[in-house]
């Protein structure tokens, strides 16, 4: 290639600059729409585009392989990063499904190694808009610029970055002493990484298992704050409660100080399995209901909030003073018109107790 052609591509890109830029966005954008959609969690979704210095560089040692931008197919970059390795082939599969893809460019370089190698693991794809989204007007612009999108595991991300900051590019340039360590480390990053993917199905298996338990023998459950927030999230009761307390329809998640704050209740009221916490949502809801009427919520609305105000109905409904005052003490000490929001309720009983009279 000769310089003047050089100089061409290098105008062209710098006048185009701003459409991969836009493009950049736009696949940033849309991949993260599609892995949200497949319930893929991730770390990160990085795009770029790529520096002019660094394009001219590139096309300067390699002349005869680039002779237009449109051989260059990393103008363009995505970096997925997920937190699992399994998660990698997930996401490999949405690609290979939603773009086009440039089997002669792409790699899968986990293949590339042999079963006694330990390295950088990664899946690497040329690819393109499909023709099906390029047919609608927001994508059509984009028809020939092609992107290499990158998924990676978090650890397989980790060992890639300090490999490079090391430097680590020729095996045969260094001792093999640092070689052997370099092994060392890759197979203990993969080990981990398999690990975690063990883990995260070892959780789920429990979830499902714990939930089933509570289903078909709550009595026999203890509550604990590992398991609270699965029946948070499965039981009918508890959700049909949170939807009469709360008038919004958008619920946050419970986090975890809503979990302990629950869990230090239940020992309060010695409420200890899933069976004595359904019996008490049965019997307490309507006085629960009362109580939020009453009495400012402390917490935002989330998942989960209806069972603090049936712990403070089933302490209400015991009529010790002094345990009532207590609770409010212990788990609402910036509350100063304790005695006026009991009041408040025992009105409300009375007040629904002589209707039910007539």
């Amino acid at each position: 290639m000769q310089s003047q052609d050089l100089n061409t591509m290098m105008l062209e890109y710098v006048n185009d600059k701003e459409e991969y830029d836009a493009y950049a966005d736009k696949l940033k954008m849309l991949l993260s729409e599609l892995l949200d959609a497949a319930g893929i969690k991730y770390h990160s979704i990085v795009a770029r585009t790529k520096d002019s210095e660094s394009l001219y560089q590139k096309v300067l040692r390699q002349p005869n392989k680039y002779r237009s931008l449109k051989d260059v197919h990393d103008l363009t970059g995505i970096r997925i990063v997920t937190y699992f390795h399994d998660d990698v082939r997930e996401a490999a599969r949405i690609i290979e499904n939603e773009f086009a893809i440039d089997r002669d460019q792409s790699v899968d370089k986990s293949t590339l190694l042999d079963t006694t190698e330990f390295g950088y693991l990664s899946v690497h794809f040329v690819a393109s808009l499909s023709d099906q989204r390029l047919a609608l007007s927001e994508y059509g612009r984009f028809k020939d610029y092609t992107a290499e999108i990158q998924i990676r595991s978090i650890l397989q991300h980790a060992w890639a970055e300090i490999e490079h900051d090391l430097g680590y590019k020729n095996p045969n340039s260094v001792p093999a002493e640092v070689r052997r360590s370099f092994s060392r480390v890759a197979g203990l990053l993969e080990i981990a990484d398999q690990e975690f993917v063990n883990i995260k199905k070892q959780l789920k298996q429990f979830e499902d298992e714990t939930v089933q338990q509570i289903l078909s023998d709550p009595h026999q459950v203890r509550i604990t704050a590992d398991n609270l927030n699965y029946f948070i999230d499965h039981s009918p009761v508890i959700n049909e409660l949170d939807k009469r307390l709360v008038t919004s329809q958008m619920m946050l998640d419970s986090d975890q100080q809503l979990i302990n704050e629950l869990i230090r209740m239940f020992h309060y009221v010695d409420i200890r399995t899933y069976g004595e916490l359904i019996e008490a949502v049965t019997t307490h809801s309507p006085l629960a209901l009362r109580c939020a009427k009453v009495m400012p919520n402390p917490f935002l609305p989330r998942q989960g909030i209806g069972i603090a105000y049936i712990c403070m109905a089933l302490t209400i409904a015991g009529e010790d003073t002094h345990r009532i005052d207590y609770f409010f003490r212990r788990f609402y000490p910036e509350l100063r018109n304790v005695e006026e929001i009991v009041a408040q309720v025992a009105r409300v009983v009375e007040t629904d107790d002589s209707r039910e009279k007539y």
